[in-house]
């Protein structure tokens, strides 16, 4: 797990969301890294649905949480597509192909249970899952854009 954890905090493509979620590096992340079998819980409302249901399509083995976060990665780029934050805060890298949608300043905004309301920060791709009609879809295709 700890190669794996450092994998992702090197990825740059992982570096603006390390920062958006204020993850340091200098934390002793590796005691809050499980895999979503080693961390289920009913009181993780996001991380239930975004594993359970929207993530229905993607292996478990690319199911994680880490420090309260419930994360979506590609284990081989270590690359994250998905995450959600607080009770339900779903956002995630949209394939705007495969979606058929083109990347606007909305899908980066919103209301959710948490009060997020801007992700723009995040930069391409990253969008509100609460925008999108397939959740199940969207996150493999999300899947996919981290196998490139």
């Amino acid at each position: 797990m700890k190669e794996l954890l450092d994998k992702v905090l090197k990825n740059p493509k992982n570096y603006t969301l390390i920062k958006f979620l204020k993850l340091k590096i200098e934390d002793n992340l590796i005691q809050s890294f499980k895999t979503w079998a080693d961390s289920y819980s009913v009181y993780n409302e996001g991380g239930c649905i975004l594993f359970e249901d929207y993530g229905a399509f993607i292996p478990e083995e690319n199911k994680f949480t880490l420090s309260g976060y419930s994360l979506m990665l590609n284990t081989n780029t270590a690359e994250i597509f998905a995450v959600n934050i607080g009770r339900f805060s779903i956002f995630f890298k949209c394939n705007f192909i495969k979606s058929a949608i083109e990347d606007t300043p909305d899908l980066k905004k919103g209301y959710t249970f948490d009060c997020i309301t801007d992700i723009s920060e995040l930069g391409d791709n990253w969008c509100f899952m609460d925008e999108f009609d397939d959740p199940k879809d969207e996150l493999k295709w999300s899947f996919e854009l981290t196998k490139e």
